[in-house]
């Protein structure tokens, strides 16, 4: 029986070296292994951004960042520059440097081992393998250093700790058995890479939980395997979690978290994933190390006056109290930006998020996707459920466990709780169109 083709094109997801064309210009994207982002490096985007497109930056799902609004005669300088700033270490690996961790790591008193450090290592081991190029620029890798979660069954590859030094390798949320110490990850993810190449064949999967055989038996025949000569079972692998742990999405970090060093981290919520001017200035002047969360918030870390650090936040529209609306509330890029959009879904998000809007009613009895979140929130937030506004059922961005509300071809939206998909085409009304103009979005 042959290969059953899932894909039936190459995935198109943008980078540096490869923008893609949108209403409002190229989208270039800098991948940001680990969401990390140097005072010198923030500083350097910013004028990027200012100097080649629209002046703000998008946060992405994997912790990357999105400038929008570039002129393809500016691709070379935008690349040049990029990689002067040490953002991208290989113009051949650019799009699959989609690496995950927590914004805490390396300083999360909580977790089993330096995530930072084995981070720094993936990502060196994946640069210097030629043929991984050919994974998809959606191909994701988490490292779970068993503080903040991370790991998710929506990862192609996870390293998980179950106990101090040691991983555990998951495969699209499966266990393979693998046991090893932190050394040795940069070899278990490459190898496991290579198998899934072997494995997808000429079906075009991007992922592993597109493999025709499924991910189950992906998982199971690679741990059936001899490890790699470089891995090592440690003397003490500790038990395995019963299945990868929730994602991060389901509590993002906000407010002010204290750090291994007796330091602190501030987390803030940034409006709709944009980065606008004005936030950038805020980030830039705190002269502070910077992550990027896969809940598309920030983080300031190594911070001595967190009082200070979030009331600047605070000031410049970046909320950091975790009752926020804007918590849980995301969308696309809508309108007069995606050519495929039938809504400007980002305004009416924001109607959603302040109150404004009768979608926000029709979404108030929408059933959490966390139950702890629920209790934890304020009776009536607005965003205790998180909501993904999309302008087409292609619904790109979704977040994991979010109610999606899509824009239809007949001026209403529709609203399509977790796990299922949006309806095809026009759908009959269900919420009242979108009202008056809302109150402009927080700089």
């Amino acid at each position: 029986m042959g290969a059953v083709v899932v894909r039936e094109r190459d995935d198109a997801c943008p980078g540096v070296v490869d923008a893609s064309p949108a209403d409002d210009g190229l989208i270039a994207r800098v991948r940001l292994p680990g969401g990390r982002l140097t005072p010198a490096q923030l500083h350097e985007l910013a004028e990027l951004a200012a100097r080649f497109g629209t002046g703000s930056v998008d946060l992405t799902a994997r912790a990357n960042i999105q400038l929008r609004g570039l002129a393809e005669a500016d691709l070379p300088a935008l690349a040049e520059a990029v990689t002067a700033a040490g953002l991208m270490p290989s113009r051949s690996h650019d799009r699959v440097r989609n690496i995950l961790a927590s914004p805490l790591a390396g300083r999360d008193p909580n977790a089993l081992l330096d995530a930072d450090a084995v981070l720094t290592a993936v990502d060196h081991a994946l640069c210097a393998a030629p043929d991984l190029t050919a994974l998809s620029g959606r191909f994701l890798i988490g490292i779970d250093d068993g503080g903040l979660p991370i790991a998710s069954a929506r990862h192609d590859l996870d390293l998980v700790a179950p106990a101090r030094d040691t991983f555990a390798l998951h495969t699209a949320g499966h266990d393979t058995a693998w046991r090893f110490a932190p050394a040795d990850a940069p070899a278990a993810i490459v190898h496991a890479a290579r198998a899934f190449l072997a494995a997808r064949a000429d079906t075009g999967a991007w992922h592993i939980r597109e493999l025709p055989s499924g991910a189950a038996r992906f998982a199971a025949t690679l741990g059936s395997a001899p490890f790699p000569s470089r891995i090592r079972e440690p003397a003490v692998a500790g038990p395995s979690p019963g299945g990868p742990r929730r994602h991060s999405g389901s509590r993002p970090p906000i407010g002010v978290l204290p750090q291994s060093d007796g330091r602190f981290a501030v987390g803030a919520l940034v409006p709709l994933g944009r980065l606008t001017r004005r936030h950038l200035s805020t980030l830039v002047g705190l002269r502070a190390e910077l992550r990027i969360t896969g809940t598309r918030g920030v983080v300031i870390r190594d911070v001595t006056d967190p009082a200070a650090t979030s009331a600047a936040l605070e000031a410049a529209g970046l909320p950091c109290d975790p009752a926020s609306p804007w918590r849980g509330v995301t969308a696309c890029s809508g309108l007069g930006a995606c050519r495929r959009a039938l809504a400007d879904v980002r305004t009416e998000a924001t109607r959603h998020a302040l109150g404004h809007s009768p979608i926000g009613v029709a979404l108030a009895d929408t059933t959490p996707m966390d139950t702890d979140r629920a209790a934890a929130d304020p009776p009536g937030a607005l965003g205790r459920a998180d909501t993904h506004w999309v302008g087409c059922a292609r619904a790109c961005g979704k977040p994991a466990g979010a109610t999606l509300v899509v824009a239809r071809e007949d001026g209403t939206y529709e609203t399509v709780p977790p796990g299922r998909a949006p309806t095809p085409g026009p759908v009959p009304a269900r919420v009242p169109a979108p009202g008056p103009p809302a109150p402009s979005t927080p700089a």
